[in-house]
């Protein structure tokens, strides 16, 4: 597979989620992923959502719990909003994702194992 433009791949650990429907129905799951940079760890903030195809926020709400390692595919996407009461606009960017996979970090060597594929959720 090449690489795609706008193409995010993120391994990390999921601190929190929260799992809802919009008042149209529609399923959205947004995490908390914990990425580890040297000896810190950065927090980015994804969001799923369901698709034609897949139904990938109501995966994400059952099979994802706290402190379970992941990777995440996903693409950025900037948004552009005034707050009421102000003048001033203010872009957000935030990542969302299209595919996610368990994956076991080994806390001994510090380093990602990929299995062979045969478990987790990915397309």
């Amino acid at each position: 597979m090449g690489i795609k433009q706008n193409q995010v791949n993120l391994l990390g650990r999921v601190g929190w989620k929260d799992f809802k429907y919009t008042e149209n129905g529609t399923a959205i799951a947004t995490i908390n992923l914990g990425v580890k940079r040297g000896t810190t760890w950065d927090n980015f903030f994804i969001k799923f959502f369901n698709t034609k195809t897949r139904n990938l926020a109501e995966e994400i709400g059952e099979y994802l719990k706290e402190g379970d390692y992941i990777q995440v595919t996903g693409r950025l996407v900037e948004s552009k909003f005034t707050p009421t009461g102000s003048d001033k606009e203010i872009s957000k960017i935030e990542i969302v994702g299209s595919n996610f996979k368990h994956v076991r970090f080994n806390e001994e060597t510090q380093e990602f194992e990929f299995s062979d594929g045969s478990h987790g959720h990915s397309n």
